[in-house]
């Protein structure tokens, strides 16, 4: 006499496959559920692109007045000040820093010059890392943008680089 199905080996482990695939599913799910959403993911195409080329045109008219920074980090302070394309008269400086991976940590800070030309700012987060600093006159007319790795040892120059934007 043969057992009935269900005290089996093969019937179980047939049925094991697919179950498993399920529980997997189910705990991939809920694993992206607690990510909460993409903040990469963009609904407007269109009109982000048209923003990357008005971007575009602003690091070209830094391009053309030939503007370079020079930046220094000490501890949480950092320094800004011209290494060309001084204008005449010194405005204050939008400088906007985006951490490259945790948008929480982006900050910007609206610098204005010392009697030596000099802007002085503080890093709210100056952890190890991969950074964009971008820098823009107060009247929005040009822009400058660069990725840098923080803490900076060194004096850095930022120029005007289109790719990037």
């Amino acid at each position: 006499m043969e057992k009935p199905w269900y005290k089996q080996f093969w019937p179980w482990f047939l049925m094991l496959l697919p179950f498993s695939v399920i529980i997997a599913m189910i705990i991939t799910l809920t694993i992206a559920s607690q990510q909460g959403d993409n903040p990469m993911v963009v609904d407007d195409y269109y009109k982000k692109g048209r923003g990357i080329n008005a971007q575009v045109e602003k690091v070209k008219a830094a391009q053309e007045l030939n503007i370079e920074f020079s930046f220094e980090q000490n501890e949480q302070t950092f320094t800004l000040s011209y290494a060309s394309g001084s204008p005449t008269q010194l405005s204050a400086l939008k400088v906007n820093f985006y951490h490259s991976t945790q948008a929480e940590k982006d900050f910007s800070e609206t610098l204005t010059a010392d009697a030596q030309g000099v802007y002085r700012g503080t890093l709210k987060y100056a952890e190890k890392g991969k950074w964009t600093i971008t820098i823009m006159p107060f009247d929005n007319s040009w822009r400058v943008s660069q990725q840098i790795q923080l803490p900076a040892y060194r004096k850095l120059a930022i120029k005007p680089l289109t790719y990037g934007v």
